[in-house]
């Protein structure tokens, strides 16, 4: 179905699970993001569902810690989300994309990963491409 919408809300299911490179062209660093939600959202929902169910009645008694929610999100958004990464350094060397590498990054610079989910988020960044016609 095409409508008067589309060049506004329709996104690209294809580029939703296969990932867009977001790149930090000022320190010389890309990560590729598969969408946080959209096509992607079974995936998430069932990584929310695997972390979160240990804690349900902490949850339900609103006795959950900050922190933990904090660190399971983190955890969540990597595993659902992150594909893979290029130009970054810890300590002075380049490293290999790997989740749990890629979760201690996010741990120690929260509003990377804040930035990368809001980017994640938003379906502007997974549109398809429609033209004009």
């Amino acid at each position: 179905m095409k409508t008067n919408f589309d060049t506004r809300y329709k996104t690209n299911p294809q580029l939703e699970n296969a990932g867009v490179w977001f790149a930090f062209p000022d320190c010389g660093a890309e990560f590729l993001v598969k969408r946080f939600g959209g096509a992607n959202a079974p995936d998430v929902k069932k990584k929310m569902a695997k972390y979160y169910k240990p804690y349900a009645k902490q949850i339900e008694m609103n006795l959950f810690p900050e922190d933990k929610a904090k660190d399971i999100m983190i955890r969540i958004f990597v595993e659902s989300c992150i594909l893979d990464w290029k130009g970054i350094e810890i300590n002075g060397e380049q490293k290999e994309f790997d989740v749990e590498t890629c979760i201690e990054l996010f741990k120690h610079l929260p509003e990377l990963c804040d930035q990368l989910t809001e980017l994640a988020t938003d379906s502007v960044s997974y549109r398809e491409e429609l033209g004009n016609s």
